[in-house]
């Protein structure tokens, strides 16, 4: 027999407009009654309607703002794909999505495009932003006026949020910095092209790298770290600068994107032997490891990532979940030329 608010309420003994009231976290009513009654609503399996509840929001939209640095980034098509994913399968029930793009790791065109979204109308926020003190103290603000955040694919340290959603980047550093020990044969002599030392994801993958390294006493050296801004044409030159000047250099590691501009600089130099390390399934970079100048890539399911940071927003929004929920990680996965 279907559980409905008129059964819960005769099963409590209340009205069903209390029922109403609990379900919908509008207030009013005595704690004990409250209780009573989301007990009895998960003891006897009441279902939402959902019908009801694309009605109520039809009439009052659920605007959800995601900010993504993709612009030149083509990692973020995959984020992309799972935001726009849940966008559509929460359609019904009045969720919209304002996307906003930007390009690189400047500070105020972060804050600056937060600012937008709010201004916008978005009641929650899906940001992949800096790990800088200006956002924290941003990220803070809206969290103590009850605006849900969802930190989706790069974390940002010391802030109250809703949760993280993305990659374990430690694990994922770890990852490259054990499968590079088990391939060496000589002592490595490692660039780091890394993207923004403001993105905690990026650091993280280095300082996963390094602690493997160490973990399985490896015999390496960093000769040095080098930041491309996720860009391919940066990318570039900063690696190509590098090679010149330390040229003892066998093994690149690259911690962002800017991937491509990497693989153009080993082509440009062919008579050194690179042992070059990349992450995430991207065109480019699957194109570099079958021809064998990336010798592996770690990925981290973008699409998933998109989709669930969405979907907490919206649960969050609802009162269907706690203002403050697990991290959703994903999962970390090795490609080679064989499995791509």
């Amino acid at each position: 027999m279907k559980v409905t608010v008129k059964s819960l309420a005769q099963a409590a003994g209340v009205s069903r407009g209390t029922v109403d009231r609990v379900l919908h976290n509008r207030g009013g009513v005595k704690p004990e009654v409250v209780l009573k009654i989301k007990n009895l609503a998960k003891e006897l399996g009441y279902i939402p309607n959902r019908a009801g509840k694309a009605l109520a929001a039809y009439k009052t939209p659920i605007k959800i703002g995601v900010m993504l640095p993709s612009i030149g980034n083509p990692f973020f098509d995959g984020v992309i794909e799972g935001v726009f994913q849940a966008r559509d399968e929460f359609a019904d029930l009045g969720v919209e999505v304002v996307l906003k793009e930007i390009e690189g790791f400047d500070s105020s065109a972060h804050l600056k495009a937060i600012d937008e979204l709010l201004a916008k109308g978005c009641k929650a926020l899906c940001l992949s932003t800096l790990n800088i003190e200006p956002v924290r103290e941003k990220i803070s603000d809206l969290n103590f006026h009850h605006l849900p955040v969802v930190l989706l694919n790069t974390n940002v340290e010391n802030v109250h949020c809703l949760c993280y959603v993305g990659s374990d980047y430690l694990a994922a550093g770890a990852t490259c910095g054990g499968m590079l020990a088990m391939c060496a044969k000589d002592p490595l002599k490692i660039l780091i092209v890394t993207g923004s030392k403001m993105i905690l994801g990026h650091n993280q993958r280095i300082d996963g790298f390094k602690q493997e390294l160490d973990r399985q006493h490896a015999e390496y050296r960093i000769v040095d770290i080098v930041e491309c801004n996720d860009s391919d044409i940066k990318a570039t030159r900063v690696t190509l600068d590098a090679l010149d000047e330390y040229e003892d250099v066998n093994c690149i590691y690259i911690a962002g994107a800017g991937i491509q501009g990497v693989g153009a600089a080993i082509l440009a130099r062919p008579q050194r032997k690179i042992f070059a390390i990349a992450f995430d399934e991207v065109y480019s970079t699957k194109e570099l490891v079958k021809q064998g100048i990336i010798k592996f890539i770690v990925c981290q399911q973008p699409e998933r990532q998109g989709y669930h940071a969405i979907k907490r927003a919206y649960l969050a929004l609802t009162h269907q979940i706690p203002e403050q929920v697990d991290d959703f990680i994903t999962e970390t996965i090795i490609k080679i030329q064989a499995n791509l």
